[in-house]
């Protein structure tokens, strides 16, 4: 996660920046990665303290958000299903390592991006979405599409 080459985040109120997450996770591809955290974060001192937060899109219209306090890799997910996942119950199981603060899944975009948008505003006295970055990463594709233009 390094937020300097990222997008910045619109200076908006709180309010604008929930509803500008919640817009942002309609209709996304399973496998999305969506990332918060300080816009000048580097990534280079691993014993650094960066509160960040991560969502990302599962099957069935499910998101996952994670918070820390560390760096948040990226899952490599068996899968991405969503059979047997508690919804809407704040989790601090320790499943993922690098997730200091808890996961919760959700199909609620406006629940997951009122979550996050209050880990940084309240939990860490955030004073401005000005200090935010956003990067996002795509899922990849095992295939360029069937459209018919062949190289060869």
């Amino acid at each position: 996660m390094a937020m300097v080459d990222s997008t910045e985040l619109p200076e908006v109120s709180w309010a604008g920046m929930v509803e500008w997450l919640t817009g942002s996770l309609v209709d996304q591809p399973v496998a999305l990665i969506v990332e918060i955290g300080p816009n000048s974060y580097v990534g280079e001192d691993d014993d650094q303290e960066v509160v960040c937060a991560q969502i990302q899109v599962l099957a069935d219209g499910v998101l996952m958000l994670r918070r820390s306090r560390v760096e948040l890799g990226h899952l490599l997910l068996a899968d991405y299903s969503t059979e047997n996942l508690p919804l809407d119950i704040w989790q601090f199981d320790g499943h993922f390592e690098d997730c200091t603060d808890g996961y919760l899944f959700s199909r609620d975009a406006n629940l997951i991006a009122n979550t996050c948008v209050a880990w940084f505003r309240d939990n860490w006295g955030t004073r401005s979405t000005s200090e935010l970055g956003c990067s996002y990463r795509f899922p990849d594709e095992l295939l360029p599409p069937a459209d018919g233009t062949d190289v060869f």
